[in-house]
């Protein structure tokens, strides 16, 4: 490309700050926007959810009931 006059080094460093711009754009946005909830760890894995995991989902709400306050639920979706 450099050879045939299409690719630079100007173009290279172009490239680079505007796609280093596109991703830390869509990281900002995709971190703007809420998290699944923690019930979902559990689900769409099994057909019928194995009794191992049915313990884990309810110890993971237990815990959160009781030492909710010190994660942020508030930015994962309902």
């Amino acid at each position: 490309l450099s050879n045939r006059g299409w690719w630079d080094e100007q173009a290279e460093k172009g490239w680079r700050k505007s796609s280093r711009k596109m991703v830390l754009e869509a990281f900002e946005q995709a971190e703007r926007e809420p998290k699944p909830p923690p019930h979902l760890l559990f689900s769409d894995v099994y057909l019928e959810m194995p009794p191992r995991l049915r313990r884990q989902r309810e110890e993971l709400q237990r815990h959160l009931e009781t030492y909710g306050e010190h994660y942020p639920l508030q930015h994962f979706q309902k």
